[in-house]
């Protein structure tokens, strides 16, 4: 984040100074997508970008999340259009359902962020109306959950949302030097401007969105805006602007750390999994800086704070045979042989129930995948038995090719440092109940002893 602290700077101007910065390091950017609330910061950010993008060579266009969690919110969304139609701007209302959690703030802004990527294509930049006062919000929310180093960064001008593995968006905030009064104030006379080169529009067409949840003190963000801001701005007047430049100076320590374990990460043999034995040779405050790093590198969600501790006892203290899991948000942290997995939820393959493979000659669709036919001599007397796949359950045995006893699959598996949560996805086929063929997640086969025989 930027960690200029001009109060005298015009919206527009600071729109225009951050748009062509961007035209040099993002030049594959070419359309603006406003993240229109409807509510005065996001309406004087719709007019901005309005008068600058086409000066600019962008395309411009705004996107309203429609949260459902309000009597008026269909009145919102309908006064949002409205907005953008008075400049001649398109908005697309997203309809999205907030999860039922502790934080409706923190399941709301998930929803949006989420939505918006799916909404996005990759030459495309989200426009986002925060300013100043809401850095020095966003500073002291972290402050009083205990967040470290990476947290208290606040937020940045140019940062990217990952929705899933793949979904990534640009998000923009030009305006998070200037404080909330300096936006305020241009807002009457920017629509005094439309209203004077268009009076045909309905004085209405450009009336801020009054959220009531902007007035609830039940709200972490609210309280601190409408009571703990104010107290501090009563005894110190620059108290925001303190705030958002500390938080710019966090950011830089938070990179320049960032720098260093990217060295580290460097020196390992695999960016993929993390070697336990390296892990245990850094400090605390190094291991956290590490790990950190590496799970923002693979697009996940940060580790809590409270899970730090389990990392070391769980994780890189368990017993070398053990495959602790540490599980969070949509992912999980596993150590197995050695290594330490990040492994996402969505990559966990669960079978369906198993399937009778009535002529295993012919193929077979089974759990998304063809099933070839199986290709035994015409009169082999595997072909009089009863055939079916189905997932492990635990406890099969059978006698892989080459072997001259049977085992149990169980063992089979730790032999060939199959790791467990792929076991769980290993497909068994069967005649009748002789296991004749186990097949990885990957695809790869591995017959019995009776299928080569």
């Amino acid at each position: 984040m930027s960690a200029s602290n001009d109060q005298s700077q015009h919206p527009l101007d600071a729109l225009q100074g951050f748009l062509q910065a961007r035209r040099k390091d993002s030049p594959t950017i070419n359309s603006l997508v406003v993240a229109l609330s409807g509510g005065p910061d996001s309406l004087a950010l719709l007019l901005a970008a309005a008068q600058l993008a086409p000066q600019l060579g962008y395309d411009l266009r705004a996107l309203h999340v429609h949260h459902g969690l309000h009597a008026d919110a269909d009145r919102w969304a309908e006064q949002a259009v409205q907005q953008a139609a008075a400049v001649n701007v398109c908005c697309q209302v997203l309809h999205v359902r907030v999860a039922q959690q502790a934080s409706v703030e923190a399941a709301a802004r998930q929803a949006r962020y989420d939505a918006l990527a799916q909404a996005m294509a990759p030459h495309e930049a989200l426009l986002l109306a925060h300013h100043q006062d809401d850095q020095a919000e966003t500073l002291l929310l972290r402050l009083m959950r205990g967040a470290g180093l990476q947290g208290l960064s606040g937020m940045a001008e140019v940062s990217a949302w990952s929705s899933g593995a793949i979904v990534e968006i640009a998000r923009w905030r030009p305006w998070l030097a200037l404080p909330r009064q300096t936006i305020a104030r241009w807002l009457p006379r920017a629509v005094a401007c439309c209203h004077s080169h268009a009076p045909h529009l309905p004085l209405t067409a450009l009336q801020p969105v009054q959220d009531p949840a902007n007035q609830d003190a039940r709200f972490d963000r609210t309280l601190l805006r409408g009571q703990v801001l104010p107290l501090l701005t009563s005894r110190w007047p620059e108290a925001a602007a303190l705030l958002a430049r500390s938080a710019a100076q966090v950011a830089q320590q938070a990179q320049a750390l960032n720098s260093l374990a990217d060295i580290w990460l460097t020196t390992q043999p695999s960016q993929d999994t993390l070697a336990v034995e390296a892990l245990l040779a850094l400090d605390a405050a190094s291991l956290q800086a590490v790990l950190s790093r590496w799970l923002c590198l693979h697009g996940v969600r940060p580790l809590p704070v409270a899970y730090w501790p389990r990392v070391h006892a769980e994780l890189l203290l368990a017993r070398h045979d053990a495959n602790p899991v540490l599980h969070w948000a949509t992912q999980s942290l596993r150590r197995f042989h050695g290594q330490i997995y990040l492994i996402r939820d969505a990559d966990l393959i669960k079978l369906p129930e198993g399937i009778r493979w009535l002529n295993p000659q012919q193929e077979l669709s089974w759990a998304g995948r063809r099933w070839l036919p199986v290709s035994l001599a015409v009169h082999h007397p595997l072909w009089q038995s009863q055939w079916r796949i189905a997932p492990r359950q635990g406890g099969e045995r059978w006698r892989p090719a080459g072997r001259l006893h049977h085992v149990l699959l169980k063992h089979w598996c730790q032999e060939q440092a199959i790791p467990p949560w792929q076991r769980q996805a290993i497909a068994c086929i069967w005649a009748d109940e002789i296991l004749v063929c186990v097949v990885l997640p990957n695809g790869q086969v591995w017959p019995s002893h009776a299928l080569v025989a």
